[in-house]
């Protein structure tokens, strides 16, 4: 009785902190579909070299977390011929922008700000340049430019419904298989291995189902680095408890092949692996 006690009070409190964000998305982003003409990202689209670099940008400059960036990354995805510009955004969008960026600095100094900076838009362009020689965008697949019209609210209407329950019930699935997951993995198991190499990639494992807001990250790293963790294992935390977590991981299945997906994972866990024994074997002292 209490695992399950356990279990809906965890299903509960991750809805309540994923759902406001995704419901103010969503409207956002289909009042950009229904209302207007979206030239702006039409631009940014349009070369296939630069675009990942412009999506990369946007990520970082808007105030998104991991589940609020998908209806923004499902317009981007219908608007792009290749799946380049998406990835790049769906990795940035999380982990950068100015309030995590300013938290990380005053819990952590300048060098990891700067590395979580600098690494994340190195790492987002890398794997999208990459992933676009492996993983071509079917050409059959129908673009969407959305646009204004006469029927601007019917238009408002029809995507406000395929992004809420398009990428919803995926969003849904994710957020019970995390609840289950924290209901039967106690925090507690990783403790006994802190002060050893194994201590990244467990780390690194155990934040993708734990879903953590942007900004909410930063206090929980440093209560790690508190109980005796490295400053790089926080780091490896901060960068997986944001940039993937198990509802945006089955979300993303709804725009994204599974192979992409898969890949997209391993990539990032990888990511986070090398960031903090990078930060740990050379800027720690700074």
């Amino acid at each position: 009785m209490r695992l399950l006690e356990k279990f809906f009070l965890s299903l509960y409190d991750y809805t309540l902190d994923i759902l406001p964000f995704f419901l103010i998305a969503v409207l956002i982003t289909s009042i950009l579909q229904g209302f207007t003409k979206l030239s702006w990202l039409k631009v940014f689209l349009k070369n296939k070299r630069t675009a990942p670099i412009y999506t990369g940008f946007l990520g970082g400059l808007l105030p998104l977390c991991s589940c609020s960036m998908l209806p923004v990354a499902n317009l981007i995805n219908s608007m792009s011929r290749s799946y380049a510009p998406v990835l790049s955004f769906l990795i940035v969008a999380p982990v950068v922008s100015p309030v995590t960026l300013i938290l990380t600095y005053g819990y952590f100094g300048l060098p990891m700000t700067a590395l979580r900076l600098f690494g994340t838009l190195g790492f987002a362009l890398f794997f999208a340049y990459m992933a676009e020689l492996f993983f071509k965008k079917p050409s059959s697949l129908p673009l969407s430019f959305g646009g204004a019209s006469q029927s601007g609210w019917k238009s408002f209407g029809t995507h406000f419904k395929d992004n809420l329950f398009g990428i919803g019930k995926y969003l849904l699935l994710g957020i019970v298989i995390a609840s289950l997951i924290k209901t039967l993995i106690p925090p507690e198991l990783i403790r006994p291995i802190a002060g050893s190499f194994l201590s990244y990639p467990l780390v690194s494992f155990t934040s993708i189902p734990i879903y953590v807001c942007s900004g909410e990250e930063v206090p929980i790293a440093k209560a790690l680095r508190d109980i005796g963790f490295s400053s790089g294992v926080s780091l490896t935390f901060m960068l997986g408890g944001t940039g993937i977590c198990m509802p945006t991981i089955i979300a993303t299945l709804k725009f994204l092949p599974k192979g992409l997906v898969v890949a997209y994972v391993i990539f990032w866990v990888i990511f986070s692996i090398i960031m903090g024994v990078v930060y740990d074997i050379f800027l720690w002292k700074f």
